[in-house]
């Protein structure tokens, strides 16, 4: 909760309170309806109402006007009997409570403070002219001087957009997305990019892919914050038709259609989405090619070593960004996070080039009856789908002649790669602490990039020392492999 949030609950619980064990007295109770019209105005004013606090705005409303009603009727209210406070105390304390976890659970958060030494700005491009005649939407982060004052962005320039993509996915009612609407980034749009010095014109540049369906471009801004202010471009493509929703800069939203789908097995449709999104890489790095040329927003030009490229990719955007490590040679490293396999069989014994393999210990989203009867799938065939996943991908890692690095990280799930934690914080003493998980997944994508990007000497991925983090097995395996990235494939 926010801190006028905490104040006016507190003060509408504990007048509350009063009014249940005792009548308080005319000044008293002035006292108290005076707070609370001021705690209620304050916040209004400074944080703005939003629909988790709407049984405190109740509670709250409710009380003054008792107590309106009290003073003009000059009457004394008397004392309730026990058995009577006892029959409204109980639901009135289970409103009160109500009104805290509202708030709590689905809370205003702050992003961690990225801890490079950049500040960070952002923008956003329309790619006209796509594979498959579609506009591909780009989001960009990237370093500016550390300080500069302005504006923070939100998530998203059209966040009811998002909050009805989010509903969809979890099967929540919109409104309790209501959070995101007040959510800051600590990124500037438009800022200029941290200024030229002798020793940096130019900054290696990442890619960046999200889910099927229930994502996009916005998924995991905590990741993007973190590159930017370590000194990284990245750019977070939306995979128009298969986004939750493509947000374009007009406001104007672009769908998922009927080309998408949520893979479970690697089959005709898997394949046909994995070719369309590789190509939409491939297009992308065409592209910034011609935005480092000329950049008409006037923030990229001359700014993007394209030679120092990487990418990473979220749940089916892993799948595609091993199977581009393979088909796209100006990308040099790629990332994977809870990837599932759906990569070419090639893939499985030809690929040359660094990939990192992050999995959480629960690499799918829990799977309900429905959603596998949606599926047309049973149980067991759902399971065999699971184990088909886990030999391909073992073939993979134990295939390859590049360096390759494994990092399992305990008490996580699929979504620990998104912002979805943030936003929800439903209490689950099976996962970590979000924050900590974020900062697992920044520490070892950083280090990854820096080595193989810019190469550093990176302890979390030198193939020999133990991670750091007890919820952490890495097992790397090539790692003194010098591929020549730039003939491979």
């Amino acid at each position: 909760m926010r801190p006028l949030e905490v104040l006016l609950w507190l003060t509408g619980s504990a007048w509350a309170s009063w009014w249940m064990v005792r009548r308080p007295f005319r000044p008293l109770n002035l006292a108290m309806t005076s707070a609370a019209l001021a705690a209620l105005v304050i916040h209004l004013v400074v944080e703005g109402v939003r629909f988790h606090m709407a049984p405190t705005y109740v509670l709250v409303g409710s009380l003054i006007a008792l107590s309106f009603r009290r003073e003009m009727s000059g009457r004394p209210v008397p004392q309730l009997r026990t058995k009577v406070r006892v029959m409204i105390g109980i639901p009135m304390g289970l409103w009160v409570l109500v009104a805290a976890a509202l708030p709590l659970l689905f809370p205003v958060f702050t992003y961690a403070k990225p801890s490079g030494a950049y500040g960070i700005g952002t923008a956003t491009y329309v790619l006209n002219d796509g594979p498959a005649h579609r506009d591909l939407v780009v989001q960009v982060w990237y370093p500016t001087a550390r300080g500069l004052k302005g504006t923070p962005s939100g998530i998203t320039s059209r966040t009811d957009l998002l909050q009805t993509a989010y509903a969809s996915f979890t099967g929540l009612p919109r409104p309790l997305f209501d959070n995101m609407r007040l959510i800051r980034t600590h990124a500037m749009v438009g800022a200029p990019m941290a200024p030229i010095t002798a020793d940096r014109r130019q900054f290696p540049v990442v890619l960046f892919s999200h889910g099927p369906l229930s994502a996009n471009r916005s998924q995991s801004i905590f990741q993007m914050e973190a590159l930017a202010s370590q000194g990284f471009v990245v750019f977070a493509i939306d995979h128009t038709g298969y986004a939750s929703t493509t947000i374009l800069p007009d406001g104007h939203e672009i769908g998922p259609d009927e080309r998408a789908t949520w893979p479970v097995f690697v089959d005709k449709k898997s394949s046909a989405m994995l070719r369309t999104w590789v190509e939409d890489v491939r297009f992308v790095v065409d592209r910034l090619e011609d935005l480092n040329a000329s950049d008409a927003a006037g923030l990229l030009t001359g700014r993007l070593d394209l030679d120092r490229l990487g990418y990473i990719g979220a749940s089916f955007g892993g799948s595609v960004v091993v199977q581009a490590l393979l088909d796209e040679p100006r990308i040099k490293a790629g990332l994977a996070q809870d990837g599932k396999p759906y990569f070419f069989d090639n893939t499985l014994t030809d690929l040359r080039r660094p990939l990192m393999y992050m999995q959480s210990a629960t690499p799918y989203i829990q799977v309900s009856e429905a959603q596998l009867a949606k599926w047309g799938l049973t149980a067991d065939r759902f399971r065999a789908a699971e184990q088909d996943h886990y030999t391909r991908l073992m073939r993979l890692v134990g295939s390859v002649t590049a360096p390759i690095h494994n990092v399992y990280i305990r008490r996580t799930n699929h979504v620990t790669f998104s912002d979805l934690s943030l936003i929800i914080q439903l209490p689950n003493l099976e996962l970590m602490d979000i924050r900590r998980a974020h900062q697992i997944i920044n520490d070892y994508t950083i280090a990854f990039f820096e080595r193989y990007l810019n190469g550093s000497s990176e302890r979390l991925v030198d193939g020999t020392s133990p991670s750091p983090y007890p919820e952490v097995t890495a097992v790397s395996r090539n790692v003194a492999c010098r591929c020549d990235n730039d003939t491979a494939n």
